[in-house]
């Protein structure tokens, strides 16, 4: 394969901006709780971004949230390609009725950041549920190799929303308590909000530009299980079929793997079961972020993408916060304390609905 260089990353979440977040999660610190509200943000905890403007679900929220993130976001060319992240735009709108034509669903944002990015590329939307992120990775990937773009855009984007939190408390797939992920006693994930842009583009563009390699996306794969709308495959196919691909067949060394690491039972099970399938007892290190910011959904993978390449630059995967007793027999999980990096490379990786399973390779330069 290939290799495609990330130029440039921001991040916002529930703990902040991007190096606030890093902070936040390298001290062992949770942003999730429960919202001094009436109703299910009383009772479910959540990360929320305390500073932005509106209500959860509501279009005022999401374009706080688009105005934050670029108004810290690194300079893009104009010329570049916008790939956006986003799983569900503002669906409390729809809920409550809206005097507006319509209201701001996920196919009209993309065009909308383009424009006040003064963009002249194209701009489309990927909606693959909680797998969006890593997806809308391997599509920017795909438009650089092809020669479709110079340099893309990667946007996640997704704001808390009654209908979502309603939707995943009918399915029982809440916890009470900020989620832990990979813990024995896990009984659930907890929704977050948060945003992300990563800039790509071929390493050839970034000489040429003098912009500087952050690090090099130089393996990704997606599957599909098709097992289930909601379940995973317990047998863990799709994301086994994605790793494989993005690994060249576990051939790529992988020094961590930022997992997706819900805190549901089946999704964390799930996991284990891939890694430790592939890799066997000596899995690589794993974690993940969402005991700390929740579970962004479409801003997730990008979130977490960015997050890996903050891990190659210090040699460390964060706490997986919320996790006290990991699972018998699975070792190399990070606890309350961070783990070192076998190998400066990340497989950062996400599963979603429908059996959607993506995984990207992030390699530090000293892999080359």
């Amino acid at each position: 394969m290939k290799s495609v260089a990330i130029v440039a990353t921001r991040a916002i979440t529930s703990l902040g901006n991007l190096d606030e977040t890093w902070s936040g999660l390298m001290e062992g610190r949770s942003a999730l709780a429960c919202l001094k509200s009436d109703g299910l943000f009383g009772r479910w905890p959540v990360g929320s971004i305390e500073s932005l403007e509106g209500e959860q679900g509501t279009s005022k929220r999401l374009y706080a949230l688009i105005k934050l993130l670029l108004s810290d976001s690194p300079p893009v060319p104009d010329d570049s390609t916008l790939v956006l992240a986003i799983t569900k735009g503002a669906p409390d709108e729809l809920l409550a009725g809206s005097t507006r034509p319509r209201p701001d669903q996920p196919f009209d944002i993309a065009n909308y950041i383009a424009r006040e990015l003064d963009l002249k590329g194209s701009a489309s939307t990927i909606s693959a549920a909680c797998a969006s992120g890593t997806i809308a990775i391997i599509q920017g990937i795909h438009r650089i190799i092809s020669g479709d773009a110079q340099t893309v855009a990667v946007i996640g984007i997704d704001i808390l929303s009654r209908f979502v939190l309603a939707g995943f408390a009918s399915l029982m797939a809440l916890s009470p308590q900020p989620c832990r992920p990979f813990d024995h006693s896990r009984d659930g994930l907890t929704l977050g909000e948060g945003a992300g842009i990563m800039l790509l583009c071929a390493t050839e563009e970034a000489h040429k530009r003098n912009w500087p390699i952050l690090a090099l996306i130089n393996g990704w794969g997606a599957a599909c299980d098709a097992l289930h709308i909601t379940a995973p495959d317990r047998k863990a196919s799709g994301l086994i079929a994605s790793i494989k691909k993005a690994t060249d067949n576990c051939r790529r060394q992988v020094g961590a793997i930022n997992a997706h690491g819900t805190g549901t039972r089946h999704n964390d099970a799930m996991e284990i079961y891939a890694f430790t399938t592939l890799w066997g007892k000596n899995n690589p290190p794993f974690h993940s972020v969402k005991g700390a910011i929740g579970h962004c959904l479409g801003a997730a993978g990008v979130i977490e993408a960015i997050l890996s390449v903050e891990s190659l630059k210090k040699g460390l995967i964060p706490p997986s916060i919320g996790l006290i007793t990991p699972e018998s027999g699975v070792g190399h999980v990070t606890g309350q304390k961070p783990l070192i990096l076998t190998h400066p490379s990340i497989l950062s990786c996400n599963s979603g609905f429908g059996g959607i399973n993506a995984s990207i390779l992030i390699n530090d330069l000293r892999c080359f």
